[in-house]
């Protein structure tokens, strides 16, 4: 509340979501009107909201006012506004207005039109990787003054202990030579200059190290090589040098920096260690949901209804399709031993079984094209145009029924994209030697559905303002080993563990104490708080998890348990 009793945006979106499922309605924003839903807003936020959400508020002062500025941190994201069954839901409190349409969704709308729905990981990619209007491209995103603070942000202690167990995970494999140390999705650049420090430390080693960073996003780099101090080769303006594929150049102190759009152009002529935080999140699964006809994709369609929340909407694919056999299973067993491997709590419906999702289309096609170029549209022409098998005619002879076992409505998210970049991952490795730490939200498992948004410090449908909403998502760490043993079954990749016991491992606690040394007490409070936030089970210590792959025969790596096994 602010020095004149108005309601936060975030407090007055949670009371409004109280007061719709209460059939309440809340007409004003006064200090009266927070009082008199404290109690239930305390109970949404405790009982509602995986993780924690982290505040930082800064004063700007002007005049008596003050402005309060929230700040969420990833290990928050999987909040009740953020579930996919309120996406398309219509029932608001107030009057009903659509999102923007900004300059992303307009063009969403064209290619949807053009060649039909588009998949939920198709949308969401461009929603944050297209070059012109994606997320990363138009705005300053992590910080404090962004959406969101990885842990690199929080202190500089973290990137340290990653440069660590760079040097310890390097001397294991018997210190080979030229060393090529790789990050995916570098950020501003935070983690690989604070990793570098700690090596620095070892003159022998950072002589041969250089560094290849793996960035799409060309605004990005330009953050990046302000934050490593990179000298650009070439003439002309930086951002064009940036722009350009395999982009070199060289920090103060003679290190070489190379910038990457994939993995198949980093060299093959010594040992890769990778690291990779908070990046697999942003690699968007595909959905599927258990109908009487099979496993359907869910899809992006477009929203001309007045009425709907935003100018696109979700809906089923007619039929099940090819990607359903690729990414679900190719027989019965397969998809209900996937299923079965979620915990319970997600194993059960989101809605009473064999009742129609409340918040999908169900018109018969499923999918709605009703736009002014395509006011209908036929099933067998839209699975042409999808370029599917057999199974999406409806006139078909033998038509896909549903699994035994498993109730209809039953969803679950399948990312094939973070598989495909860890196999990859595992190929250098087997070829060249080295190792990749894996650090992200989520759980060994798959899961259900747990695509989520964020806009403005505040949980947003991933529909709303496509190119101003963050994208993520939870990671399913054991999709990523089984990726990865499907190269190689001599690569050790080693059990899951939280962050907080990785980190403590990594003897966080020293660190912490040496920083401390010649701070004043307000300066250790700070550190002491950043280090908490890091390992404390209830904040990101343990949500997010750690995951290793080595070449084989060095043991388990530092920060895991000395006796751990490979699986």
């Amino acid at each position: 509340v602010d020095s004149e009793g108005s309601c936060c945006r975030c407090e007055m979106r949670a009371l409004r979501t109280i007061c719709a499922r209460g059939k309440r309605r809340i007409r004003s924003t006064n200090l009266h009107g927070l009082r008199r839903w404290m109690s239930e807003l305390n109970d949404w936020v405790e009982g509602k909201r995986e993780g924690k959400r982290t505040r930082e508020t800064e004063a700007d002062r002007q005049g008596d006012k003050q402005e309060i500025i929230v700040s969420i941190d990833r290990s928050g994201l999987i909040g009740e506004k953020s579930r996919f069954a309120d996406e398309n839901s219509t029932d608001t409190v107030g009057e009903t207005k659509k999102s923007e349409l900004t300059p992303l969704a307009s063009e969403l709308q064209s290619i949807i039109q053009a060649r039909g729905p588009m998949t939920v990981a198709e949308y969401s990619l461009m929603a944050i990787g297209h070059p012109d209007h994606g997320y990363y491209q138009t705005k300053e995103v992590l910080g404090r003054s962004g959406d969101f603070i990885t842990s690199p942000e929080i202190t500089q202690i973290f990137g340290e202990l990653l440069g660590i167990w760079v040097i310890a995970t390097w001397a294991q494999c018997q210190q080979p030579k030229p060393i090529n140390l790789v990050e995916l999705g570098p950020g501003k650049g935070t983690l690989m200059s604070d990793m570098l420090r700690a090596i620095g430390v070892y003159p022998e080693m950072l002589k041969f190290t250089r560094v290849h960073l793996v960035e799409n996003s060309v605004k990005m780099r330009i953050r990046q090589k302000q934050t490593l101090n990179v000298t650009i080769e070439g003439e002309g303006d930086d951002e064009a040098k940036l722009a350009k594929e395999n982009c070199k150049g060289k920090t103060d102190s003679g290190m070489e920096v190379e910038w990457h759009w994939n993995l198949s152009t980093i060299p093959e002529d010594g040992p890769i260690f990778c690291v990779c935080n908070e990046f697999f999140d942003t690699i968007p699964p595909h959905q599927f949901q258990h109908t009487d006809r099979g496993w359907c994709e869910v899809l992006v369609d477009c929203d001309f209804d007045p009425k709907g929340p935003h100018h696109l909407k979700f809906a089923l694919a007619p039929a099940p399709g090819v990607s359903s056999l690729a990414y679900v299973g190719k027989d019965a067993a397969s998809r209900a031993e996937l299923v079965h491997r979620m915990p319970e709590s997600q194993r059960l419906p989101f809605f009473e079984a064999n009742q129609a999702s409340p918040e999908l289309s169900t018109e018969s096609p499923e999918i709605s094209r009703k736009s002014p170029e395509n006011p209908s549209a036929d099933l067998g022409q839209l699975a042409e145009e999808f370029g599917e098998s057999e199974m999406n005619n409806p006139e078909s002879k033998t038509k896909p029924l549903p699994d035994p076992g498993i109730p209809l409505g039953q969803r679950i998210e399948v990312a094939p994209l973070r598989d495909v970049i860890v196999e990859s991952l595992a190929i250098k490795i087997k070829k060249q030697g080295g190792a990749a730490l894996i650090i992200d939200y989520g759980e060994d498992h798959p899961q259900a559905i747990t695509l989520q948004g964020i806009r403005g410090s505040e949980y947003a449908s991933v529909l709303e303002s496509p190119g101003f909403v963050d994208i993520s998502s939870h990671v399913d760490f054991s999709a990523l080993s089984l990726a990865a043993r499907k190269v190689s079954t001599e690569l050790q990749i080693f059990p899951v563990i939280p962050q907080g016991g990785f980190l403590i491992n990594l003897n966080i606690q020293a660190r912490m104490e040496a920083l401390c040394k010649n701070c004043s007490e307000e300066e250790k409070q700070a550190i002491e708080s950043a280090v908490m936030r890091l390992v404390d089970q209830e904040e990101m210590g343990l949500l997010f998890k750690v995951l290793a792959i080595t070449q084989p025969g060095i043991g388990a790596p530092a920060g895991f348990p000395e006796d751990a096994k490979p699986i």
